[in-house]
C-alpha cells in the first residue's frame, strides 16, 4: 500500500470537510424561507461534519497500521459519489457554488480516482 498516497485521501477529505463546515452556515442562511431544511442547525452540520472527518481519520490510520487498502477504497468511492451528488448538481441550481464544490473538484476528484486506478489494490 501507499501510505503516502492514502494520507492524500484523508487529506482532501479532511480538507473538503473544512470548506463545507466553514461554508455551510452562510448557504444555509441564505436559502428561501419554507424550505425543509437537512439539519437542525448550521452548528449540527458543523458537528456532523467532524464526526465524519474524524471517522474518516480512523479508517485511514487503521489502513496504513494494517496496510490494508479497503478503507481508503471505500473512503475514495464515498468522495467520488458525493463529488456527483450532491455537490454538482447543487451548485449547477445555485447558479455555480455550493458549499464544498470547490474541494469536491480540486481535490477529491483527482486524487480519489487516482488512488482507485493505482493504488486499490495491494501490489
Amino acid at each position: 500500500m501507499r501510505k503516502g498516497w492514502a494520507w492524500a485521501v484523508f487529506g482532501a477529505f479532511a480538507i473538503h470537510n473544512i470548506e463545507e463546515a466553514l461554508t455551510a452556515p452562510a448557504f444555509l442562511a441564505d436559502l428561501p424561507p419554507g424550505l425543509p431544511m437537512p439539519w437542525p442547525s448550521p452548528t449540527a452540520f458543523q458537528l456532523a461534519t467532524a464526526a465524519v472527518t474524524l471517522i474518516g481519520f480512523a479508517l485511514t490510520l487503521f489502513a496504513t497500521r494494517t496496510n490494508r487498502t479497503w478503507p481508503v477504497t471505500l473512503l475514495a468511492t464515498v468522495m467520488l459519489i458525493n463529488v456527483a451528488v450532491p455537490h454538482l448538481p447543487l451548485a449547477l441550481l445555485n447558479n455555480g457554488y455550493a458549499p464544498g464544490v470547490a474541494t469536491a473538484l480540486l481535490l477529491n476528484l483527482p486524487t480519489d480516482l487516482l488512488w482507485l486506478t493505482k493504488f486499490r489494490n495491494p501490489k
